[in-house]
């Protein structure tokens, strides 16, 4: 638990201090909401381990919201609780401060200011429903699409008697597509004469990364990072690794697959190859840019295909085929099988590449800036296009 501290959380604390050394979650003080959220965020990219965030009222939250949108746009689960009162001090039982009725008062609550910002929230209003909120907002931030959750838990309710049963925990299951749909997509890809891959966060770990790889030989596919990818996805060094930006080649491409994409290119309004399919994470999403039989990435609005790109020359295109090199249908079935990449996974260091991203907060030792500008002469070179 990642607290910025208050003194509603008195119930919390007492609660800790109860289990002493038995086995329970640890708890860390910070002085800003803001450094909360950030270590919770950093903690799951280390350990893979969704955790707890107590962010104290409203303004707590809004303190916070940065990095609770940066959570949900890089797809890390965390549940966050916050407080706030009922009665402001009406009800001498549960009287929360002076400093509410005058500093803390909102009209809206936690839940209402996080909604902008986290992938779920609810207020709980009684002892009752507070224990099933709080089971129903951990299996959220952990269902795919992984995301920040938050639970407003009045004082009133942290001071009261709890619910006297926990309910049992069920962890949420891994979703996939349907095997004709599977059959459908890998025949999609290996039918493709210039398939290609865009990816955000889908190398997280050395299992996803090593996947995309294994997918990307198996279709001999390109694989591009939109702007600013928060993870090291694919080896910079390998020869399927496209190092410009992919808008240039998206003209030239008839299969596009994307895997942990937020916003895979831009504008938004790309032309695209007539007949073009745009596949979704692998999970039987697709859509035929010239009969549009599925669905369309969400907040991603694909053109009519008309028109093409017009302009200086891409600098990179889709690498063809190695010599030999048969694509293998065994191993894109394989990875369409293996449900989404979002799964919680232990992650290691993975080889230094030749352009690497750090977070920030994933080592102490980093003092150099984290650089991701590519400058025009690093595009049109050929050993970059290489």
């Amino acid at each position: 638990m990642f607290a910025s501290p208050i003194a509603v959380m008195a119930p919390l604390w007492e609660a800790l201090a109860r289990r002493s050394e038995a086995v329970g979650p640890r708890y860390f003080r910070c002085r800003h909401e803001l450094l909360a959220v950030s270590l919770a965020s950093g903690y799951y990219k280390v350990t893979g381990c969704s955790q707890v965030v107590f962010l104290p009222s409203s303004l707590g939250v809004q303190n916070g919201a940065m990095g609770l949108h940066a959570a949900l746009q890089e797809r890390i689960p965390m549940t966050i609780l916050s407080p706030d009162t009922i009665s402001y001090g009406e009800d001498p039982a549960a009287d929360p401060g002076p400093e509410w009725p005058s500093l803390l008062v909102d009209l809206v609550g936690p839940a209402r200011n996080a909604e902008a910002v986290v992938k779920w929230t609810k207020r709980a209003r009684t002892s009752s429903e507070m224990v099933h909120e709080l089971r129903r907002a951990c299996f959220i931030a952990q269902s795919t699409p992984l995301g920040p959750t938050l639970l407003d838990i009045p004082i009133d309710l942290l001071m009261g008697p709890g619910h006297a049963e926990l309910p049992t925990w069920v962890a949420p299951a891994a979703t996939v597509a349907a095997p004709a749909q599977i059959e459908v997509l890998a025949d999609l890809l290996l039918a493709a004469d210039t398939p290609l891959i865009i990816t955000e966060h889908g190398g997280r770990s050395d299992e996803k990364r090593e996947a995309l790889v294994a997918v990307a030989v198996a279709l001999s596919a390109p694989v591009f990072e939109f702007m600013m990818p928060p993870d090291h996805n694919f080896p910079r060094s390998h020869p399927l690794y496209g190092a410009g930006p992919v808008e240039a080649v998206l003209a030239d491409t008839d299969v596009v697959l994307l895997v942990g994409c937020n916003a895979p290119w831009h504008p938004p309004q790309q032309s695209l190859r007539p007949g073009c399919a745009v596949i979704q994470d692998g999970k039987g999403i697709h859509y035929d840019h010239a009969r549009p039989t599925g669905v369309i990435p969400q907040s991603m609005p694909l053109p009519a295909a008309s028109a093409s790109i017009c302009g200086p020359s891409p600098p990179c295109s889709p690498a063809a085929p190695p010599p030999g090199r048969i694509r293998s249908r065994s191993g894109v079935i394989t990875w369409l099988r293996s449900g989404p990449r979002e799964s919680n996974r232990l992650i290691r260091p993975a080889p230094p590449p030749a352009i690497l991203c750090l977070p920030l907060i994933s080592s102490a030792r980093c003092t150099t800036p984290c650089l991701t500008m590519r400058s025009a002469s690093m595009k049109s070179s050929p050993r970059c296009r290489r």
